[in-house]
């Protein structure tokens, strides 16, 4: 069942991320749609952890504040998803997965910079590179 559950979470990182990839943008009913998942995770978790989860919100908060203090540097909706995806998965893995995310971000940045694809000025959507950390969370950790 948990299985399940993460499938269709990724589906919906899935959709989240064509749309952050084609609008720039996330509109705030997809965005309070992945709370619908954050029961289903915890009630699904054997260990009992409930702690776990309530802080698994924290890096996303912390990128929340971040995005405030930079002036939406970092997008607010990236933030949410953040928070939504810790409080779904806990603590340990949302932090791999932020991890997973930034470096494979930073990869492509460096890569898109020597082309000239892009210049110092340019932004990438984050989603579709969170939706990549969470993959690698569910496959290979």
């Amino acid at each position: 069942m948990r299985m399940i559950i993460k499938a269709v979470y990724g589906i919906y990182l899935l959709l989240m991320s064509a749309r952050d990839i084609k609008c720039r943008e996330l509109p705030i009913v997809m965005l309070g749609a992945g709370l619908v998942f954050v029961p289903p995770f915890i009630l699904t978790d054997n260990s009992g952890g409930v702690l776990s989860y309530i802080y698994g919100a924290i890096p996303g908060i912390i990128f929340l504040i971040v995005s405030y203090l930079s002036r939406g540097q970092i997008g607010a909706a990236d933030a949410c998803v953040l928070i939504c995806m810790g409080l779904c998965i806990g603590i340990e893995p949302v932090i791999g997965v932020i991890s997973i995310s930034l470096l494979a971000i930073a990869l492509v940045s460096m890569i898109m910079l020597v082309m000239g694809k892009l210049n110092r000025k340019s932004t990438l959507p984050y989603i579709p590179f969170a939706l990549l950390g969470y993959l690698f969370y569910i496959f290979i950790i």
